[in-house]
């Protein structure tokens, strides 16, 4: 949830309603959105590093201090509630990804990689398929106060893009050097640019003048996911998209261009992306603004959560009824996310600012 600023809390409700949405089409056997999920992703990535940055400017700290303060307490927001999840999905034998396996018990590394969310480090499964993201989250969080401090003494546009660029050339060369050798969704920095995209557009909120009408916001962003859509089905079937055109609503993980494209067009949605943010006025639709503030407060339970309750009442239940299946998910969904939100989320919040006050000698904290 991003305080006054609603535009954002758009982007991450969107984020967060993509990835919900590709899955439950996946558990119903429904084709057509591709991986139009990875997108949500994608633009989660974006969001984060915006609103972090935000965060750690209104902190107002600088040395060990910021580090430490960040640090704990993006600890306490992440790891709490991911922790429950992996349990839970061993306690109740849950697969992974339930509409294509069934449940496979997890080895002691593989266990201890996704406690500790150094899933892509050690290249094991995720035991909960969406919590494959955190890791590249929680690694980025120890270079966004870096990030942040060589900001402070090269504030610059310019300089930031040449942050961008190489952000872009590292996780290109890293591709180069390990293609072969490590599945490509496991490159350490495949999606730092990503997350650059994000801190490009915090900079350029401070310099540029909204001149955009906010409703517009939402069209741009809506063509975007549309845009990604359509790349993706060339992706899988190339020059013969529309050849039939049904072919292109399929799932298919296939790829018809060179597997580097993928980390490219990521890059290039990104950026876009950023890019865009600072462009619009806050959309001034209230009932869209509250629905969004709703929707990203208890967006990390929905991301973590969805996929146990998916399991539960489509596969599990045997309801019998597609419809009566995705009404009873979306219902859970939005119940258990609130419960996961105020049961854990935010007493872990508040214990890790409390901490992260006595941590800096007792320093009072926004």
């Amino acid at each position: 949830m991003t305080q006054d600023l609603p535009n954002l809390d758009f982007l991450r409700a969107v984020a967060v309603g993509l990835v919900f949405a590709e899955h439950m089409m996946n558990v119903m056997k429904i084709r057509g959105l591709g991986d139009i999920g990875h997108f949500g992703v994608l633009l989660f990535f974006v969001h984060t590093s915006l609103v972090l940055m935000l965060s750690i400017e209104r902190l107002g700290l600088s040395g060990q201090k910021l580090f430490t303060t960040f640090m704990v307490r993006r600890i306490f927001r992440i790891y709490p509630l991911s922790i429950f999840i992996i349990l839970l999905f061993i306690s109740f034998s849950i697969p992974s990804v339930p509409w294509a396996g069934r449940f496979v018990q997890p080895g002691w590394q593989e266990l201890i990689s996704n406690f500790l969310l150094v899933q892509n480090i050690t290249q094991s499964r995720s035991i909960n398929c969406v919590l494959w993201s955190l890791p590249f989250e929680v690694q980025m969080y120890v270079v966004l106060p870096l990030i942040y401090s060589w900001t402070r003494h090269f504030p610059s546009l310019l300089n930031i893009f040449v942050i961008w660029l190489a952000g872009v050339g590292a996780a290109g060369l890293e591709y180069v050097l390990r293609s072969g050798k490590c599945d490509p969704d496991f490159l350490l920095l495949r999606y730092f640019p990503c997350f650059l995209a994000g801190v490009f557009a915090w900079r350029l909120m401070a310099n540029r003048t909204k001149s955009l009408p906010g409703g517009l916001w939402v069209f741009v962003l809506m063509f975007l996911v549309a845009l990604y859509r359509l790349v993706d089905a060339l992706r899988v079937y190339g020059p013969n998209l529309f050849v039939p055109l049904s072919g292109a609503l399929r799932n298919d993980h296939r790829i018809w261009w060179p597997p580097y494209l993928d980390l490219a067009s990521d890059w290039v949605f990104c950026c876009l992306s950023g890019i865009a943010i600072p462009l619009f006025a806050n959309i001034s639709n209230d009932r869209l603004n509250k629905l969004s503030k709703k929707i990203a407060q208890y967006s990390y339970g929905i991301y973590v959560c969805h996929i146990p309750i998916l399991w539960l009442c489509f596969i599990r239940l045997h309801l019998g009824y597609l419809a009566a299946s995705a009404i009873l998910s979306i219902f859970l969904t939005a119940l258990v996310s609130f419960a996961l939100y105020h049961c854990i989320e935010d007493p872990a919040i508040r214990f890790g600012k409390l901490l992260t006050t006595r941590l800096t000698d007792g320093i009072a904290l926004a």
